[in-house]
């Protein structure tokens, strides 16, 4: 298993290379990258646990490739190292103050950047596990309402200063209530973490799973527009219709907004994606 995903940014092959190989053999896994725009778009659709990355990179600099960054990205989710041959002052400076974790000489041997590295590694994956520890529902291990909130909050900001777009889905489970009735909760819960495993099976690394209350559920799809949402719901209701429940396929009612129909609050998109799911619902129930 890998110790963690590794960005490695260097315009220079070679560096590039022996940077790469050095973390490569020590257990990690990495990926090459030679600008700071790579680097950025990179990170919209994966994660990985640390940044390597040069100070002299062609168009946009290593420092405000991390200012960018840490637009995104608090520094305890997501140390950012510099690898440089620059040791003056003022680069030092400029690196911290733009963002970075650490800084490290190329001159140095390979073991120290090794070292800081799963050192870096090691205390973000802990900060990591205890904040989603209490953002997460302790049933289904999807994120809860709280997160929730202040995730959407974080991306319809976003939107708004920088034009990136999103898309929510918003579902509802059908016959959630029948089946604690009749079966029980200790049912009704495992029918809840089946749903939530056969819906997991469609999504993207990017995308996040919100547990809002009893059995509605939100995702939250970055970078995604309503076409692919709505691609993605008939994935999940094919993979949730394969769960029985009393000779009954497993099914939800939904809604889907997006970001670029241009809402005045993150309430005002809330409440359009709950209305959608139940005017999907009620057209359910008139056709059964």
């Amino acid at each position: 298993m890998k110790k963690g995903k590794i960005l490695v940014v260097d315009e220079d092959a070679a560096n590039l290379a022996s940077a790469c190989k050095s973390l490569d053999a020590a257990g990690y896994e990495t990926t090459p990258c030679k600008s700071g725009e790579e680097v950025l778009k990179l990170l919209e659709k994966q994660r990985v646990d640390l940044i390597i990355m040069d100070i002299a990179l062609f168009g946009m600099d290593g420092f405000e490739t991390c200012r960018r960054i840490r637009k995104r990205f608090p520094i305890d989710d997501l140390p950012v190292i510099f690898l440089t041959a620059k040791e003056d002052e003022a680069s030092v400076m400029n690196g911290f103050r733009s963002g970075g974790s650490d800084f490290v000489c190329r001159h140095f041997f390979p073991e120290i950047l090794l070292a800081r590295v799963n050192v870096h590694i090691r205390m973000a994956q802990t900060l990591r596990k205890i904040r989603e520890m209490s953002l997460t529902d302790d049933l289904t291990q999807t994120y809860n309402r709280r997160h929730a909130l202040f995730t959407l909050r974080e991306w319809f900001s976003r939107c708004k200063r920088y034009g990136t777009h999103f898309a929510l889905i918003y579902i509802d489970l059908n016959a959630f209530k029948q089946v604690n009735d009749l079966f029980g909760h200790q049912a009704g819960d495992m029918f809840l973490c089946s749903v939530v495993a056969a819906v997991r099976k469609v999504l993207r690394e990017s995308d996040m799973l919100f547990r809002m209350g009893g059995d509605e559920f939100m995702i939250l799809c970055p970078n995604t527009e309503k076409e692919g949402a709505n691609i993605c719901v008939d994935r999940m209701s094919l993979e949730v219709s394969k769960i029985a429940i009393a000779s009954r396929m497993a099914s939800f009612a939904y809604g889907v907004v997006h970001s670029s129909d241009d809402y005045g609050s993150v309430d005002d998109m809330l409440h359009a994606a709950d209305d959608a799911m139940y005017l999907c619902k009620s057209r359910m129930e008139t056709q059964r």
